[in-house]
């Protein structure tokens, strides 16, 4: 492959990767106007269960699907040739812990769906 091939692969997983977090966002924004509004038909049961269960499966969701473009495009740069890697760009992209970008990713996820779950219950 070329380095236009890499680069458009880089932008279809950033891509990818930036509508993964609007979706996420404007899903949990919604859910938090429902937590908000719904005042006494949070009491049911069910509703509080089906809330609970989107809000941790939705993060789920996200979460794999963000994990998995990061490590695309982590895996993108290192096949990159030789001169990009000399680069700038280059070297943020191999000086960058994947791994904490991916513990980050999760505990930031979690927090989220903690604190929407005790708001539900």
């Amino acid at each position: 492959m070329d380095t236009e091939d890499y680069v458009d692969l880089l932008s279809a997983r950033a891509a990818d990767a930036r509508a993964m977090m609007m979706f996420f966002a404007v899903f949990h924004t919604g859910l938090l106007v429902v937590l908000g509004f719904a005042g006494a038909g949070l009491e049911d049961s069910g509703i509080q269960l089906a809330l609970a269960a989107v809000a941790v499966l939705t993060s789920l969701w996200t979460f794999f699907f963000m994990d998995d473009c990061m490590q695309d495009l982590f895996a993108i740069a290192q096949d990159l040739p030789e001169d990009f890697q000399a680069s700038n760009v280059g070297k943020r992209f191999s000086d960058v812990p994947l791994p904490v970008f991916r513990v980050v990713n999760f505990v930031v996820i979690a927090l989220i769906v903690v604190a929407e779950v005790l708001a539900i219950y």
